[in-house]
């Protein structure tokens, strides 16, 4: 079985050599060491089971990984740049994808072939922001703005950011990945001149999307508008960001993303249709055959689209030469022509995912249909597939979403028929009528809306539902190996291949259970991290101690002054969204045992209502102070509404979590005044841990300074959060030299309105002798106390650091 499987194989041992390569272009020794091992486990076969791989297949095979290998590597030194690395220059070049309008600016990939009236080596692709400063600009944009239209003008290049705090998404790998190492800014679009696309298949295709989605708008209310036009033509940036939030936390986001089920919907669909209207099987099979490339450029060409484009076609061409294939030679042959394609694909998620969940199915459903006799056919293989995606599937998951809700299987179970048996079909058939004429598609989109709406508001409902979802740590190469090691024992019962007796039992029981054991439960290390997030112009310190985690602030959005409707983005930018919440899962952290809100500045608490609906917090600490922005009331009520308990913070509250960790509050004192500014009454922490001292001061000023010296509630400390970000009102030289800090943390914005830090402050600070760390120079502080010893790092490490 394994011969007549030569595709299958081939593409495994190409994919050794491509991960081999990967790992060979960061690290020379790693990528050798590994690549050595991978042609070991590629002549194992051979000595293991001479019957089934014959000496010609394991040398093809390990032609196809030094193959691999080589070709990663000339993709990898052909991958380069012929732009400047920061530059202000007139351009010439085309749009290469959707235009994705949001505000005040809109972003696309451009492909510049001139600079300064000079054609560049050859063309390259840029990230792409163009802003509108009014109105017109943007309505102008809106209409002449698409994939394929010529502009020139001048651009501000730059290379991208490296990620500035822990367990972030690396974007400049990503756009690596997509051969793009610029990021381009365009301030104004009556700065650029402009020609109409000329017309080809990408752009028509293209333009028939985006009229295709426009229409979806026009018929379904906006929620079910958006998740339709992302579900059935791939228009995902239309998604309301809290459905697709929704739906990427219970697992549902394969059913946004084109992949292999909507390809075998729309493939029933047709070929139904088709032999409805008499038309032959043959020639109902070169129909779809010739249809389905369009359809699947059209949606945007995604990964798991492609993968199941290609199988389909062959499926089909063996359907009309009357030939059926093997699944396992098309899953491979699909491999070897998108890797033959773009070998990075192996570092695409959805890539990944797709082809080892259809591995998952062609490995898994069989052998559970069978074991499973009752029920109908359609619930048994609605079970098989349940089941085997979910087993393929989580490893990955976790590893790449960190999060993962045990109720997503039954969700799948629930939810994915719904939506192919109901909600596509019906959305189909509307968005087909509407093409005609608006009014024809009403009635079916109306009972799609009644449909969809209820469901939607459903899943959010269950989503607020913490208690079977949970954050997992990446976890090891170690542990992704037993796993799959587990999955192929499965395997080998369900085939029959093992006998099914105690010892079967206790392993397929015992392992998976010491699995999960291992995710959930971990050895508890006698240390303290405290890691202080660049969150831009704000605060969000998270504490992590043996057996607690809090989190101090969160950072806020920037305040936006005079924003008119039309500039208004349908995500802003949210700290907590984008960088708390994911730090914190990364870590394995699913919630929270206590929140410190040191004052009501938006810069400190702005993105701690976001926290409080997506996170589970145990208790919450505050300043006492009533609230007076819009902020602080609706923090105020998501604590009631969620009945969290809240904790006024006082002077001289001492509490301690363990032998070795102590925590006091120095600020605000007992006797609170309702007109006093929050900086003065901000909550400021002393925490003693295991020898060593950390002083967190919020926002707090000269004059608190000043008063807590007078009282001697202070003493020399480890390490410092600079007060108010480094603002000349606070850190005195009195302050700096009584504390004499180790250590001193500064959190602001890179370019921040304020000027912060301030030049007073650092000059004291270094008079003292203080080692500084800058959130805007060095990133992320992670600062880590074991067993008395204090080490820290810091994600930046660039001159400008100290």
């Amino acid at each position: 079985m394994v011969r007549q499987r030569t595709l299958l194989i081939c593409s495994l041992y190409m994919l050794g050599g491509l991960v081999c390569a990967s790992q060979f272009v960061h690290s020379v020794r790693a990528g050798l060491g590994l690549l050595l091992l991978t042609i070991v486990l590629g002549i194992l076969p051979l000595w293991l089971q001479k019957e089934v791989f014959s000496r010609s297949l394991v040398l093809v095979g390990l032609a196809c990984l030094c193959t691999g290998f080589m070709y990663y590597i000339w993709t990898e030194q052909r991958n380069t740049s012929v732009l400047p690395e920061a530059a202000n220059a007139a351009f010439t070049g085309r749009i290469e994808s959707p235009v994705v309008f949001d505000g005040n600016r809109c972003k696309f990939t451009l492909r510049i072939n001139s600079l300064e009236d000079k054609e560049l080596l050859r063309s390259e692709k840029v990230q792409a922001t163009l802003y509108f400063r009014d109105k017109a600009s943007r309505n102008e944009a809106e209409k002449v703005l698409g994939y394929g239209t010529e502009l020139a003008g001048p651009i501000e290049l730059m290379i991208p950011s490296s990620p500035t705090n822990p367990e972030s998404f690396d974007y400049p790998a990503y756009l690596h990945w997509q051969r793009i190492h610029r990021l381009g800014k365009i301030m104004d679009m009556r700065s650029l001149s402009y020609r109409e696309a000329k017309l080809n298949f990408t752009v028509a295709m293209m333009s028939s999307q985006r009229w295709l989605a426009d229409r979806v708008s026009s018929l379904f209310a906006p929620e079910a508008a958006g998740l339709l036009s992302g579900m059935l033509l791939g228009a995902v940036d239309d998604i309301d960001p809290d459905t697709y939030a929704t739906f990427s936390s219970l697992g549902l986001t394969h059913i946004v993303a084109i992949s292999g089920q909507h390809i075998a919907l729309l493939s029933a669909g047709v070929l139904y249709v088709l032999r409805l209207c008499g038309v032959t099987k043959r020639r109902a099979y070169i129909t779809l055959a010739l249809f389905l490339p369009l359809y699947v450029i059209m949606s945007g060409s995604s990964a798991s689209a492609v993968r199941a484009l290609i199988m389909g076609e062959f499926v089909l061409l063996a359907l009309i030469v009357g030939r059926l294939k093997d699944g396992w030679n098309l899953l491979g042959a699909a491999f070897l022509l998108m890797i033959g394609y773009d070998p990075y694909y192996i570092h695409n998620v959805g890539f990944q995912l797709s082809y080892l969940v259809t591995f998952g199915l062609l490995v898994f459903v069989p052998p559970i249909m069978n074991k499973c006799t009752a029920g109908s056919l359609a619930i048994r293989s609605l079970i098989a597939v349940t089941i085997a995606a979910t087993l393929v599937s989580f490893p990955l998951t976790i590893y790449y979403f960190h999060v993962y809700s045990f109720l997503s299987p039954m969700i799948n179970f629930l939810f994915v028929p719904f939506v192919s048996i109901l909600i596509a079909p019906l959305s189909v058939v509307s968005i087909i009528l509407g093409s005609v004429h608006p009014a024809l598609g009403f009635l079916t989109s109306k009972i799609v809306d009644i449909l969809l709406l209820p469901a939607l508001r459903l899943l959010r409902i269950i989503e607020q539902d913490y208690s079977l979802r949970f954050a997992f740590e990446s976890p090891s190469l170690w542990w992704m190996l037993g796993y799959f090691g587990w999955l192929i024992f499965l395997t080998a019962w369900l085939y029959d291949r093992i006998t099914f007796n105690w010892k079967t039992k206790t392993c397929l029981v015992l392992f998976p259970a010491l699995l999960f054991g291992m995710l959930f439960f971990s050895w508890p290390k006698k240390e303290v991290v405290v890691t202080f997030l660049d969150v831009g112009q704000g605060d969000a310190i998270v504490i992590e101690t043996p057996g607690r985690t809090v989190l101090i602030d969160g950072g806020g959005p920037p305040l936006l002054f005079g924003e008119q409707a039309w500039e208004r983005r349908r995500e802003p930018f949210n700290p907590v969204k984008s960088t708390v919440i994911p730090f914190l899962h990364a870590k394995g952290i699913s919630s929270l045992d206590l929140v410190v809100m040191t004052h009501g500045d938006s810069d400190h608490i702005g993105g701690i209502s976001y926290l409080l609906e997506h996170m589970p917090v145990r208790q919450v600490m505050v300043n006492g102070l009533p609230a007076r922005t819009e902020i602080e009331k609706k923090v105020n009520e998501l604590l009631h509404y969620k009945r969290i308990p809240i904790l006024k913070a006082k002077q001289g509250q001492v509490w301690s979590e363990e032998p070795g960790i102590v925590w006091r509050v120095l600020n605000p004192v007992r006797v609170l005044s309702p007109e006093g500014e929050d900086n003065a009454y901000s909550v400021v922490l002393w925490l003693e841990a295991y020898g060593s001292t950390f002083l967190f001061t919020g926002d707090l000023e000269q004059e608190g300074e000043m008063r807590l010296l007078h009282e001697k509630a202070v003493g020399t400390v480890d390490v410092l959060k600079v007060g108010h970000h480094g603002s000349r009102t606070s850190t005195s030289k009195p302050w700096v030299e009584a504390l004499s800090p180790k250590l001193s943390v500064i959190s602001a914005g890179k370019k921040n309105r304020y000027g912060h830090p301030h030049r007073e402050v650092i000059e004291r600070l270094e008079t003292n002798g203080s080692i500084i760390l800058r959130t805007d120079r060095c990133g992320a502080a992670v600062v880590r106390v074991r067993e008395g010893a204090l080490t820290y790092k810091t994600m930046e490490s660039n001159a400008g650091c100290k």
